[in-house]
């Protein structure tokens, strides 16, 4: 064998994003606001080999992103999430255009058979290096390359791939009632639905089934320094002054919270009281779990609580690989391997969850100025499973769920992470759905019988807490009272696949710009919910009353990234020669 060099395109973005508080569209973005100045403009290469002006025309809102075309698994799905926009947006004048970030593989032909392939018919721009540093240089986006070696082979060199996605951070009511229950020792039933939590118990203080009393939140007003009814329930309101009491309580009796910090009040049926006091220097990493992440699990020992599995990717018995946690060294502007525990962690305003093996200084730095959870998937094994439904009247579902090397978890568990990754409400009751998207019904839980050429949906005997998502019980479905799963189709897979690895580590970021070329909004990473995108670009473009003419001149190299807010995305292709 011998050995040759492949280039190596490592993308460093450094993105600056500093958040606007008057960046001219006005009210609430869904993605992260931009106040930068207008991009130059800058002739590339379309994919049919064309000059491309890349302020061609005079639209009122332009989307720009990121890719290229040997991504495996980020650009992909950016490039389908962008079709799926395109399909929404009417009665708005808009551009999309797509500019790679490997001009080297990434000829005018690479990209035309990469748009066919998605039915992306907006441009896709290259050009020479001369040409891409500019863009790139103008978004604030550093992309270096750098040469490895490696012996060839007759098979495909060992690829390896960092997704990365931030998460902000929104301690909610019942994030610091959970955080109360803990430190305190109380304990708290619920029951659970789509629409949040319902508290029925505190401290063995069950509220009776005749609604004689039920448990009422209260919240702080901090104008009349009084107690009052929430409007909110305790997953929607904020962490702030709470309440929890009878709602028989006279709320004058409900003790005075402390004046610092977030708090929680509870006041026993008996007048029994006792509260707890979130201080900001006591905010730790579990707590900014806690807010930022919908699915995860971190049990508690003796040394407090350690991350076993976020969405359903668990760390294995066997060690191979476990949850380390890092965290952003505002000082160095670097990620650091934390010493300490999840608990012991305290006041730091960004954290990140990845596996051992990863690289810490390929993590994206964080971009979010406020507190955020970055969380890197692990390089290992992926399998989908199906989950279907068969509704009260007869129609059917099935639904996919991805799962990154997967301990075992319960099928009620797989469900509800099914459900709510496909946005299905759900309500359950005794371990069972009473309620799934909206059709009501007393639903039972069946599985996929693999018998070869004999396999069919079974009804289990066993509850969902205690039948198991593993290798034998791959697929599950939720079958309405009076219904059979035998309409069901045949969940069976070809083959569990493996992740296809690439040495890509992707944090994308798409840039929305109005009619000036003036970046206005960016959505990070790849995984950015679609309706949500349209609504910046509809509000982007409707801002732009009155875009100003622009001229088709090209810049020379433009240099300098900003001061405040540091955005990193690594981009790094590798292949055999």
């Amino acid at each position: 064998m011998r050995s040759v060099c492949i280039a190596i395109v490592l993308g460093l973005f450094l993105s600056t994003i500093p958040v606007s508080s008057a960046g001219g569209i006005g009210g609430h973005s869904n993605g992260y606001t931009l106040d930068r100045k207008s991009i130059p403009n800058t002739v590339l290469i379309d994919s049919n080999g064309e000059p491309y002006s890349l302020q061609s025309g005079n639209h009122d809102v332009v989307v720009v992103a990121f890719i290229f075309t040997t991504c495996y698994d980020v650009c992909p799905l950016i490039t389908s999430n962008l079709v799926a926009a395109q399909r929404q947006l009417e009665d708005i004048d808009y551009q999309f255009i797509s500019v790679t970030v490997d001009p080297a593989k990434d000829t005018p032909e690479a990209l035309s058979a990469y748009k066919e392939n998605f039915g992306a018919d907006w441009p896709h721009l290259t050009g020479n290096i001369s040409q891409l540093e500019a863009v790139w240089d103008d978004f604030q986006i550093s992309v270096l390359t750098e040469e490895i070696e490696t012996e060839e082979s007759g098979s495909s060199p060992e690829h390896q791939e960092i997704i990365s996605t931030e998460f902000p951070v929104f301690i909610t009511g019942w994030d610091l009632l959970t955080a109360a229950a803990d430190n305190k020792g109380w304990t708290v039933n619920s029951s659970e639905s789509s629409w949040g939590n319902y508290i029925t118990g505190i401290n063995g203080d069950d509220a009776p089934e005749d609604y004689s009393w039920w448990w009422q939140l209260h919240s702080w007003n901090e104008t009349t320094d009084t107690w009052q009814e929430s409007n909110l329930g305790i997953d929607q309101i904020d962490s702030g002054k709470l309440a929890f009491a009878p709602n028989s309580t006279n709320d004058e009796s409900i003790p005075v919270p402390e004046t610092v910090g977030d708090s929680i009040v509870i006041v026993q049926s008996s007048g029994i009281s006792d509260s707890f006091t979130l201080l900001e220097n006591q905010t730790n990493a579990w707590h900014l779990t806690l807010g930022a992440l919908e699915n995860f699990e971190a049990p508690k020992s003796q040394y407090g609580h350690y991350l076993t599995s976020i969405n359903g990717i668990s760390a294995p018995e066997d060690y191979s690989w476990w949850w380390n946690l890092v965290y952003w060294n505002e000082t160095t502007q670097n990620w650091v391997t934390s010493d300490l525990g999840m608990d012991s962690l305290t006041e730091k305003a960004h954290i990140a969850w990845a596996s051992n093996s990863t690289e810490v200084n390929l993590i994206p730095a964080p971009i979010s100025e406020n507190h955020s959870v970055t969380v890197v998937m692990p390089n290992e094994e992926k399998t989908e499973h199906k989950l279907g439904i068969v509704y009260p009247n007869g129609t059917t579902d099935m639904l996919s769920k991805i799962y990154f090397n997967a301990e075992s978890i319960s099928a009620l568990n797989h469900s509800k992470h099914t459900f709510h990754e496909n946005e299905f409400t759900y309500s359950i009751v005794n371990d069972s759905f009473v309620a799934i998207d909206g059709q009501n019904s007393e639903y039972k839980l069946n599985y996929w019988h693999n018998m070869g050429g004999y396999s069919h949906w079974m009804q289990a005997s066993a509850s969902a807490t205690e039948m198991m998502l593993d290798d034998e019980n791959i697929h599950f479905a939720w079958v309405a009272d009076g219904q059979s799963s035998s309409s069901l189709a045949d969940p069976t897979l070809e083959e569990n696949e493996t992740v296809i690895q690439t040495s890509t580590s992707h944090s994308a970021q798409t840039f929305i710009l109005n009619g000036d070329w003036k970046p206005k909004i960016v959505f990070t990473g790849y995984d950015w919910n679609v309706d949500y995108f349209v609504e910046d670009v509809v509000k982007v473009a409707n801002s732009h009353s009155s875009p100003s003419k622009r001229e088709n001149t090209v810049p020379g190299f433009t240099a300098g990234v900003a001061i405040v807010g540091l955005g990193l995305a690594i981009i790094a292709s590798r292949q055999e020669e």
